[in-house]
């Protein structure tokens, strides 16, 4: 039927036409199966495990999309020691980053403001309260104390791997990695920072 035939009947203009009865009920079937954008899944995969010593089943990932539509997906992994990693991909090759190094990079957050904006007035919750404070800790080994010493690090660690002119500095590369990297759905550090901390406006 023609497009015009096909609405007559009250059906999409573009329909293919084609259905799948199974057991009595009508099932359709996706060719491209793409996450919905923009909006956070909670995963558990047993392969998640075989990233790390520490890794667990349990995940949530997001895929962001840009202006242009090109996407990148990010991928929160929970440890078995309380922390948390970021993954995303780069050129083919994944990397997975402290989450703790990306809120401080964002803004410069201090301790206090991270551990106010995950626990959102629930002090109640015990186990929450411990893994913030768990993150916190362990982020210390890394000494670094403020957003520009965690974006001059980013920079330095990803300086190879992003290819970008040597002329830059680890900072400005540190943000170019934040920027094109990290929730790129979103444009200012601010926003990223309170998705990732699930904060609501």
């Amino acid at each position: 039927m023609s497009s015009a035939q096909l609405v007559e009947k009250h059906e999409e203009p573009e329909e293919f036409g084609a259905y799948f009865i199974i057991n009595g009920n009508e099932r359709l079937i996706r060719y491209l199966i793409l996450p919905r954008r923009h909006h956070v899944i909670s995963l558990v995969r047993q392969s998640f495990t075989k990233r790390g010593p520490s890794y667990t089943p349990y995940a949530v990932q997001i895929r962001c999309v840009r202006p242009d539509q090109t996407s990148v997906t990010n991928s929160l992994h929970y440890l078995s020691n309380g922390s948390a990693m970021l993954r995303f991909s780069w050129r083919k090759q994944e990397y997975v980053i402290p989450i703790m190094l990306v809120l401080k990079a964002l803004v410069g957050a201090s301790d206090k403001e991270i551990f106010e904006g995950v626990m959102m007035q629930d002090y109640e919750n015990t186990f929450l309260t411990d893994r913030v404070e768990l993150l916190l800790r362990s982020f210390k080994t890394y000494s670094l104390y403020t957003g520009d010493q965690c974006i001059e690090y980013l920079g330095d660690k990803f300086r190879v791997v992003l290819g970008m002119p040597e002329d830059w500095n680890n900072s400005a590369l540190g943000v170019w990695l934040i920027q094109n990297l990290i929730l790129v759905h979103l444009e200012s550090p601010r926003e990223k920072f309170r998705m990732l901390l699930w904060a609501p406006d």
